[in-house]
């Protein structure tokens, strides 16, 4: 079937509002028509996803309020990469830390599955998150494996991770100053804002973050590896204990009343 040239115009386009990070479908935009177009029409869908494609890039997702979410191939001009960090002039063990920093974002807001696949709100918080990756550093520690896998190379990040200071003050302003692992995990939360995977949300806290549907189903199309497990099983075991906690807080009080 041949595809009409305006068609493939318009698909075009929305791929280019999907690159753009900073924009946003609503209803009365070019972005938010295009988008639902996508979402019901067969045919435009499959010359976006077509034309994507052809561009080194696969469409993870069209969720209504977040927008086309694109993943890349390998070899794609448009993969981002860590050591876009700081211009790419970041050292060894601070781009081991923001790997780690990742995961430890992932395993935090996802720890099961089923998480990947609703849209729930998840906000996070850099000292809860620095917290709780320096809290999970033991089990990453233990994962077996030669040291170049990825799950070595997680290791050696736990390593420079529990070494780093968890907080360092600035001169005169406040929050964290550079060489300490709230400082990464404020640049790494600051990276995603950037690329369109999280937002801030000052009114919650000067380092709390939401993050997107973007960021969920990046996650799930590369999540896996046994570090990244290993921090969900973390997470999953804390909140398990918290949710347990909480319930007998609640059933004492009910007996206490009887």
């Amino acid at each position: 079937m041949t595809v009409p040239i305006e068609d493939v115009w318009s698909a075009a386009e929305l791929v280019a509002f999907g690159l753009r990070t900073g924009a946003r479908p609503t209803d009365g935009n070019t972005y938010g028509q295009l988008l639902e177009r996508y979402r019901t029409n067969t045919a435009f869908r499959d010359a976006v996803d077509t034309v994507a494609g052809g561009l080194g890039l696969i469409v993870l997702g069209a969720p209504a309020r977040t927008g086309l979410v694109l993943s890349t191939q390998p070899g794609s001009v448009f993969a981002l990469r860590m050591a876009d960090l700081r211009g790419g002039s970041m050292s060894a063990d601070d781009k081991l830390i923001a790997g780690l920093v990742v995961l430890g974002i992932a395993a935090y807001a996802f720890p099961h599955d089923v998480d990947l696949d609703t849209t729930d709100v998840k906000i996070v918080e850099v000292a809860a998150l620095d917290r709780f990756v320096r809290d999970a550093a033991d089990r990453v520690l233990a994962l077996p494996g030669d040291p170049d896998t990825v799950d070595g190379q997680a290791r050696r990040a736990a390593e420079v991770y529990r070494r780093t200071a968890a907080f360092k003050p600035k001169d005169r302003l406040p929050g964290p100053a550079r060489g300490c692992t709230q400082f990464a995990v404020l640049e790494v939360l600051g990276w995603l804002v950037e690329r369109g995977a999280a937002r801030q949300v000052p009114q919650m806290g000067a380092g709390s973050f939401q993050l997107t549907d973007r960021f969920r189903l990046l996650v799930a199309d590369v999540a896996g590896g046994e570090a990244l497990e290993a921090l969900r099983s973390v997470r999953r075991t804390a909140t398990a204990a918290a949710d347990s906690g909480a319930a007998g807080a609640s059933g004492g009080s009910t007996v206490e009343g009887v």
